[in-house]
C-alpha cells in the first residue's frame, strides 16, 4: 500500500480524516474521504440527504479517477459489497463502519494506474 494509514486515520486513533470538508448549499456538509485502494466515501449531511434534517450523514462509495489529484474527481460506484445505492440515516459510528469497509477494499482491475495517481498526492 503506498499511502500510510496515517494518512487515512488520524494519528494514534481509529478515526478517519477526510482529504476535504466542505460547506455546500442550504447549509449542507460534505466530506470526502479517500484510500490508497482508489475508493473513499462522500458522506453528506444536509437537509436533503437521507437523514439531514435529523443530524445524520449520508454516505456514497466513490471511486476516484486515474492518475488524477483532484480530490473532487471522482464517481459513484453502486456495485460493491457495502453498497449498491447510497446508504443514509447513518450517526458517526455507522458512517466509521462503512469507512472501514471501504479502507480494506481490494483495488479494481485498472486501480494499478489510479494508485499511481494517489502516490503522487501523498508523497
Amino acid at each position: 500500500m503506498a499511502m500510510n494509514i496515517e494518512l487515512s486515520k488520524k494519528e494514534g486513533t481509529d478515526l478517519y480524516v477526510p482529504v476535504d470538508a466542505r460547506p455546500l448549499e442550504n447549509g449542507a456538509i460534505q466530506k470526502i474521504y479517500r484510500f490508497a485502494n482508489g475508493y473513499g466515501a462522500s458522506v453528506v449531511k444536509g437537509e436533503h440527504t437521507y437523514g439531514g434534517e435529523e443530524g445524520l450523514w449520508e454516505l456514497a462509495v466513490i471511486i476516484f479517477g486515474k492518475g488524477t489529484d483532484n480530490n473532487h474527481t471522482y464517481q459513484l460506484v453502486y456495485d460493491t459489497p457495502i453498497t449498491q445505492d447510497v446508504e443514509g440515516n447513518l450517526n458517526d459510528d455507522e458512517v466509521e463502519k462503512l469507512l472501514d469497509q471501504i479502507f480494506v477494499l481490494p483495488m479494481r482491475g485498472d486501480d494499478v494506474l489510479r494508485q499511481q495517481g494517489n502516490e503522487r498526492q501523498h508523497a
